[in-house]
């Protein structure tokens, strides 16, 4: 039974992880948590279905055209809805507005396209979503794939903030100001990281279309989900989120095998509000002094 929902928990982990690392992509160089983040996953995966069913494309080329779409998409609304918030008052919190202006948008636009119906899209070849025992436990060949595809994907995110570009996001993320001193230009670093943001939320959404039918109504799922990894991994760490995604995605497979599916997401509440309770900065993240 532990393995079953290892095996059913886990891979949703992963998902809610890339949610979180996307999240954390954005909050570095702009302070900004992107409400709109959910429906961009959610995005992807309907275009993705739309590219590989009527348009007829291959599966490599039909992710990297949906990655640059929604990679714009998300560029737009940080030129649109966010820098100019960032412009007057970069301590302000109106881009909460702005974000979720932008989540409705995006939400009532592919309701009138793709409707409500749950859209299936299949595993890519030559994987598959349907299950196998393996050494008792019955797994599929995507849920591995999945989980080493996450693990690729933060190591790779990772390994950019040890670039130019990625110490300079992390010096705006410590002082904006000194590194605005210092020659650092955090306006292109957010339209970059909007960007890149964007196209791993696509990614993401075609990762987990064949796990979870797809419909507008899960862009909030996602949001809620991947918002509480970020947070209780520790807001900017890609490895407490990794960690969080999982430890939410397992909770939530452990509370629909013991308790109920409908009660699914106050568990994951209450074992997120226990945890940060004891550690109100996350699993990773650092305790920081107030000046009061």
């Amino acid at each position: 039974m532990i393995a079953d929902i290892l095996v059913s928990g886990v891979p949703l982990g992963c998902l809610y992880a890339l949610v979180a690392v996307g999240y954390n992509i954005l909050y570095r160089p702009t302070n900004v948590f992107n409400f709109a983040q959910g429906d961009l996953v959610m995005l992807g995966a309907l275009l993705i279905s739309s590219f590989l069913t009527s348009q007829h494309y291959a599966w490599p080329l039909a992710m990297i055209a949906v990655m640059a779409i929604v990679g714009a998409i998300a560029l737009a609304e940080e030129v649109v809805a966010v820098a100019p918030i960032l412009r007057r008052a970069s301590d302000g919190v109106a881009w909460v507005i702005t974000t979720l202006a932008v989540s409705l948008i995006i939400v009532n636009i592919v309701g009138k396209y793709w409707g409500v119906d749950p859209v299936f899209v299949a595993a890519p070849w030559p994987l598959s979503a349907d299950p196998q025992t393996i050494a008792g436990v019955q797994v599929s060949s995507y849920q591995i794939a999945l989980v080493l595809i996450t693990l690729a994907i933060v190591a790779i995110v990772e390994a950019t903030y040890r670039t130019r570009t990625g110490r300079a996001i992390l010096a705006v993320a410590e002082n904006r100001d000194a590194a605005l001193l210092r020659g650092i230009n955090p306006a292109a670093l957010s339209r970059w990281s909007f960007f890149v943001g964007g196209a791993l939320a696509a990614a993401t959404g075609y990762l987990a279309a064949p796990l979870i039918p797809m419909s507008p109504s899960l862009g909030v799922a996602f949001l809620v989900k991947g918002f509480a990894a970020a947070a209780l991994g520790g807001l900017g760490s890609n490895k407490g989120a990794l960690i969080a995604g999982v430890i939410i995605g397992v909770t939530e497979a452990t509370g629909s095998e013991f308790i109920s599916a409908g009660y699914q997401q106050t568990v994951i509440l209450a074992v997120v509000l226990a945890i940060l309770l004891v550690r109100p900065q996350g699993l990773f993240g650092n305790a920081s002094a107030r000046t009061v």
